[in-house]
């Protein structure tokens, strides 16, 4: 995955693959919450997108929308009493099994990391398991 050391505008391909990674993930949070149908729906949505790019960037507002994305997932986080910290460990941990017998990604032709044959998924039920301490909503 390239770092920036500096706010920039993001390569076109690579942030369609980004932005297409976001709706994904909103995809299946939709998907949870309101059924299969609803997720379906957003998808359809989400599909056409690109076509729709303009080709300009605003790496001022878009630093903003994802801070703004990230404050508005912990809240709803903390509402359904889940600890975010906790969730993201056991999905870093499933994310670094995807790595090749080198210890490398294998990346898809569009850049996204590709599953391992090391390959575990997060167990996300374990995170789950312990209480959320409100009294801390940094709980880890």
């Amino acid at each position: 995955m390239p770092i920036s050391t500096a706010p920039a505008s993001v390569d076109y391909e690579r942030v369609h693959m980004r932005l297409g990674l976001i709706l994904e993930e909103v995809g299946e949070l939709v998907g949870a919450v309101y059924g299969t149908r609803a997720a379906a729906a957003l998808d359809e949505v989400a599909s056409r997108l690109r076509e729709y790019d303009e080709g300009e960037r605003d790496v001022v507002e878009a630093a903003d929308a994802l801070a703004d994305l990230t404050y508005v997932v912990y809240g709803m986080a903390l509402e359904s009493g889940i600890s975010l910290p906790r969730v993201l460990a056991e999905v870093q941990a499933s994310n670094m099994s995807k790595l090749d017998e080198n210890g490398r990604p294998i990346y898809r032709e569009d850049g996204k990391v590709l599953k391992g044959p090391g390959f575990f998924p997060p167990n996300v039920a374990r995170a789950l398991e312990q209480p959320l301490d409100a009294s801390a909503p940094t709980d880890a």
